[in-house]
Order: C-alpha cells, then sequence, then structure tokens
C-alpha cells in the first residue's frame, strides 16, 4: 500500500461541503423546480386525471426505489462488517434519510386508489370470482395498513442509523458501530418482507389476476441496482470537494462498478427467470399480463429492456479497466436510470393503456416535481453532515483499501 494513502486524515471539518459547492444551491433550486413542476403536473392532469396518477406512481416508485437500495446498502454493510464502503456509506446514509418524503406522498397514492387500484375494489370486482378470493388481502384499509406499515419500518431504519452514525461524528463512540451492527440483522429481515410485499401490492396488485412469487426478488433488484447508479453520481459530484480527492479513490469506484455490473446481471436473472416459469407453466391468469407487454407498442419497450437493462451495461462494464474509469461509470450509471425508468413505466402503465406507451408532458412534470423535491432534501441533508464517516472504527481500512 502506498504511505500516501497512510498521510490521509480526515476530519468533519475538512469532511465538509463547502458554501460554494453546486451541492449548497441544490436545497433551494431543488424545491423550485419540483414544486413548480408538480404545479404544472396537477394543472395538466386536470384533463386526464387517471393519466396523472398513473404517472406521477412510477415517478414517485422511481425514486422510491433509489432510497430503498440505498437503506438496504446502509444495512448490508453494518450487518457484513464491511470496511471498504466507509467513505461512501455517508452519501448512502443521505440518500436513505430522504425516505420521509416518500411517506408524504403516500397521500397522493391515497387520493389516487379509485384509479390505480379500482382493478380489485371497484363494482366490477364483485363479479369477479378469482378477485373476490383474494378480497381478504386485496381491501382498501389493509392496503393503507401495510402502506403505512411499510413506510415506517423504511424510515425508522433510515432515521436509526442515519442518526447514529452522525452521532458517531461527534462522540468518536466505537460502540456505536458495534450496536448498528446488531441492529441491522432484524431490520434486514423485516425489511425483506416489506419490499416483497411492498412490490406486490403497489405494482403487482395492478393486475390483480396476475401473480408471481418471484415479483419481489425482481423489484428489491431494480431497488438495489438503480441505487448504485446513483451512488456513482452523487459520488463522482461530491469528489471535486478538496478534501475528498484522495479519500474516496478508484479502488473504490471499482467496487462501486463491480456491484452495478452484478446487480445489473441479478435483475436480468430475475426478469428470466420469472418470464421463463410463466412461460413453461401457460396459465392464462400469468401469460396474460406478459402477452399484453410485449403486444404494441409494449414490444418495442420489452426490447429496450432486454437490450439496454442488460446487454449494453454487462459489455460495457466487463472489463475490469471499465470499471475503474469514472467516465464509463457515470456514463452507464446515468444510463441505468433511464433503463430503470422504462422498467418502471413498462411494468405500471400498461395497466391503464394495454395499446401502447402514452408518454407525454405530465410524465416530465411527475418526474421533474418528485426528482426535485428528491434532489433538494438529500442536497439539505448533506450539507448538515461531514461527507465521510469520520470516526467510523474501519475508515482506516477503508482509506487504504486496493483491489487486488
Amino acid at each position: 500500500m502506498s504511505s500516501h494513502h497512510h498521510n490521509i486524515t480526515v476530519s468533519k471539518e475538512s469532511a465538509s461541503l463547502p458554501q460554494n459547492h453546486i451541492f449548497a444551491k441544490l436545497p433551494l433550486s431543488g424545491t423550485a423546480i419540483g414544486l413548480i413542476s408538480l404545479l404544472i403536473a396537477c394543472m395538466l392532469g386536470r384533463g386526464d386525471i387517471e393519466y396523472f396518477f398513473f404517472s406521477f406512481h412510477v415517478s414517485w416508485l422511481f425514486f422510491l426505489s433509489i432510497a430503498i437500495g440505498a437503506v438496504f446498502f446502509v444495512l448490508i454493510q453494518f450487518a457484513t462488517k464491511a470496511g471498504w464502503s466507509v467513505v461512501v456509506r455517508r452519501i448512502a446514509e443521505n440518500i436513505s434519510a430522504t425516505m420521509p418524503l416518500f411517506f408524504a406522498f403516500l397521500i397522493v397514492m391515497v387520493l389516487g386508489t379509485n384509479t390505480l387500484y379500482h382493478h380489485w375494489h371497484g363494482h366490477e370486482a364483485l363479479q369477479d370470482k378469482v378477485i373476490q378470493s383474494k378480497a381478504w388481502y386485496l381491501n382498501v384499509p389493509f392496503f393503507y395498513i401495510r402502506a403505512v406499515f411499510y413506510m415506517i419500518m423504511f424510515t425508522w431504519a433510515a432515521h436509526f442509523f442515519a442518526k447514529h452514525s452522525a452521532k458517531q461524528d461527534e462522540t468518536g463512540n466505537h460502540a456505536i458501530t458495534y450496536k448498528l451492527q446488531n441492529a441491522s440483522y432484524p431490520f434486514l429481515i423485516v425489511l425483506g418482507f416489506c419490499v416483497t410485499f411492498a412490490a406486490f401490492d403497489w405494482i403487482m396488485s395492478l393486475d390483480p389476476h396476475w401473480y408471481s412469487t418471484i415479483f419481489g426478488l425482481y423489484f428489491f433488484a431494480s431497488c438495489y441496482m438503480v441505487f448504485f447508479a446513483t451512488l456513482i453520481i452523487a459520488t463522482r459530484m461530491l469528489q471535486n470537494v478538496k478534501n475528498l480527492k484522495d479519500v474516496i479513490t478508484i479502488e473504490h469506484y471499482h467496487d462501486l462498478g463491480k456491484l452495478i455490473f452484478g446487480h445489473t446481471c441479478f435483475w436480468a436473472y430475475a426478469a428470466f427467470v420469472q418470464y421463463l416459469l410463466i412461460w413453461y407453466g401457460n396459465i392464462p391468469e400469468e401469460t396474460i399480463w406478459y402477452s399484453i407487454r410485449q403486444s404494441h407498442g409494449w414490444f418495442y419497450i420489452l426490447m429496450a429492456l432486454c437490450i439496454g437493462h442488460f446487454f449494453v451495461p454487462f459489455f460495457f462494464l466487463m472489463a475490469r479497466k471499465a470499471k475503474r474509469s469514472r467516465k464509463m461509470l457515470v456514463g452507464v450509471s446515468i444510463w441505468m436510470l433511464i433503463m430503470h425508468f422504462l422498467d418502471l413505466y413498462w411494468l405500471v402503465m400498461p395497466a391503464k393503456y394495454e395499446e401502447g406507451p402514452q408518454f407525454g408532458l405530465i410524465d416530465i412534470f411527475c418526474f421533474l416535481g418528485i426528482g426535485g423535491l428528491f434532489i433538494a432534501f438529500f442536497a439539505a441533508i448533506t450539507k448538515r453532515k461531514a461527507l465521510v464517516a469520520v470516526k467510523d472504527p474501519r475508515l482506516p481500512e477503508s482509506l487504504t483499501y486496493e483491489n487486488v
């Protein structure tokens, strides 16, 4: 290991965000863009309220999935006693701490329930024996209770870990690390169930006849993959802070590259296994879901996902040199954010528009609205803390980390 690594010292002051950094300006500009965009989306949605709720749902799921992935990343780092990731873990903690924003947006789902989920609680559902057999689970009160429970658990986990990690910056108490390590195990079990059933409730129940027991895994793979894409972009933006240039090294980018590469393959595996089992089983209630999504205009999005969500990042990131190129990683990460949005759009929108995509201004302003507020929330949290967990007992290991 180089002696240069041994000479690095990180303090809360040196690892704080400078006042003139672009991130320091994002809370105000992000809030303005977010609120104005949501206002425009609502005004446009008055002419097509059903499309507004579906479009909002896609964008809400998109940014929520990033926060969910961040929560799992933080928990897994503590559970596995990971040392390499300490210098980037604080950024993940800050992303996960945006969870209250998505909790607040649940009110839009409540207002749009009659539109999004009319398939299983409208008048037509009373005549459907399949839906009636699921009424013990697919009913509005229980649906709301579950949604609130999921968000409470994710918000609690995000707040608990972010709060105690920041507290360690002040006290330097190493016992906090071991406390968080022990807490990560039960949280991982509970949140594993939460993300699975959230996927069933918020996406799969848009077509209550369809079912797939692997769908929770598919959604989790998407959350974790898109989080790494976001983490790479955020890390690159923050690394131009002078004192972080030698803290977050190419070795850390290399590992992030391996993780986004691996979870792109993981997503492809989950997607292929789900499709293969449903194709082989050939059960009408299952195949109709794919039949709609590989017909008309949706077929082109399916092909775009097959190529763009797997083959493109697979071949671009296969080489070691590519995973050690910051420009390549950022480029692929931006590409994967686009692919993830397409994936969610392909999952959600056919429940309303079977004939094909209807992408328009409402989609753009819903995305800008939720995205602007998400970035503003994330930047505001980032301003208040050191960008690195400066007194974590595993920080020296992270600072001297090298791939072999």
